[in-house]
């Protein structure tokens, strides 16, 4: 399969999710082996699973000082999609626009913008070997697969939402319909403590699922199973730092950012060498 990169640029803007800052995005075509690049501030740096810094609700990445807020649903998006090269030029802010939680505006930008072939074969990553991870009660395992599919086992009836799983195949046509509108949740309880620690300062009721117990209070589901929908989608957006395409099965257990980035270095370690 040959490598995919954008067939046009496009430009998204709107508020990050926890540094509130209004960010400008153009996303721009990149060439053969360029993998996915971000510009700000005059710097310019492909993006790696060793540049994570911070996994505190969201995947955070620095480079020489600069850090990108917040970047799993971007990624989502560009995996699902399977576009192996582009440049995110970042015009203003330092996180990506949450918009409604999802990764659904990203795709809907994508789509519209297309995707065209390059020249060269798209670089695989293929598990050969299982990979585990145990971390106080949360797992994960990568196993050989042709495809890159993800199952994820979601527990939160602590809060009142029942123990739930969905799994899928990160493709195009999976990913667009049932994974990308999944929103992010949290829960009413939480909200004074993530504001002390300085995050959701760009939130607004319409941009995640506030559940008070098992009942969101601000919206309808699209899914019964949204939660794990969501998680799903930010392991594929945290496996999405890794440069090509996925050849593995992942199973990841009530697992959030700090065990998939964890994982996607070891694989990274051993199969980017």
């Amino acid at each position: 399969m040959k490598q995919l990169t954008l067939k046009s640029p496009f430009e998204l803007a709107g508020r990050g999710l926890h540094k509130g800052s209004l960010s400008r995005l153009v996303f721009h075509p990149a060439a053969d082996d360029s993998g996915i690049i971000i510009k700000s501030c005059g710097k310019e740096f492909k993006v790696s699973p060793a540049l994570v810094c911070d996994t505190k609700r969201g995947t955070t990445i620095k480079y020489k000082g600069l850090k990108i807020h917040t970047v799993e649903h971007m990624l989502a998006a560009l995996k699902g999609q399977g576009i192996d090269n582009a440049k995110i030029e970042f015009l203003s802010g330092n996180e990506p626009p949450i918009f409604d939680g999802s990764a659904a505006e990203f795709v809907s930008a994508i789509k519209k913008a297309g995707v065209k072939n390059l020249k060269k074969e798209r670089k695989m990553i293929t598990v050969k070997s299982p990979l585990t991870l145990a971390q106080n009660g949360c797992y994960l395992a990568v196993l050989p697969y042709q495809g890159f599919k993800v199952y994820y086992f979601s527990d939160f009836s602590a809060k009142g939402i029942p123990a739930m799983e969905y799994s899928a195949e990160i493709k195009p046509e999976v990913f667009n319909e049932e994974i990308a509108p999944a929103r992010t949740f949290g829960f009413k309880k939480e909200i004074d403590h993530l504001i002390k620690a300085g995050l959701i300062k760009g939130a607004d009721l319409n941009s995640a699922i506030l559940f008070d117990g098992a009942k969101p209070v601000n919206t309808k589901l699209r899914f019964k199973d949204e939660v794990p929908r969501h998680k799903l989608l930010d392991v594929a957006g945290d496996f999405g730092l890794l440069e090509g395409g996925l050849n593995m099965l992942v199973i990841a257990v009530k697992t959030g950012h700090r065990h998939n980035t964890e994982m996607v270095k070891k694989i990274d370690k051993i199969y980017n060498k």
